[in-house]
């Protein structure tokens, strides 16, 4: 038991994590291109292909992460398996990652009433005008 929690608590998971959520958003910043009035208007960032791999990013960052980042004792005593331990461990970080962005975009959505940027796929929802209406003439 003691083995499975230094795997999954530890400083270097949480590194991982951290790291992986600061580069996407790095990203994500640096590929879009804002107008004047501060909305996206295009790059990189917004297109249909970017957007449709986005929830991978988390766990392609936090395993390309692990390799440079100071493994737990319990990795290092693995050996020959220590690869797919990385990629594991990869794996779980790039979860923690993803994860720890949803419930920190909920908290400050709920507790601060911000709105961010539509869910990649989720369509600019405009609401619909109509012409007013004068109302019903009553006949004599």
């Amino acid at each position: 038991m003691d083995q499975i929690k230094d795997f999954f608590i530890n400083w270097q998971a949480v590194a991982a994590a951290f790291g992986s959520f600061i580069l996407l958003g790095i990203i994500r910043r640096l590929g879009t291109k804002y107008n004047k009035a501060g909305k996206a208007t295009g790059g990189f960032a917004q297109s249909k292909w970017f957007n449709a791999f986005t929830p991978l990013y988390p766990y392609v960052l936090a395993i390309a992460m692990v390799f440079f980042l100071p493994m737990p004792k319990i990795v290092t005593e693995l050996g020959a398996k220590s690869f797919m331990v990385k990629i594991l461990f990869g794996l779980y970080a790039g979860w923690l990652s993803g994860y720890s962005f949803q419930v920190i975009k909920k908290f400050l959505e709920n507790a601060f009433s911000m709105k961010f940027d539509p869910e990649p796929g989720e369509a600019d929802k405009k609401p619909e005008v109509r012409p007013a209406t004068p109302p019903p003439v009553p006949e004599k």
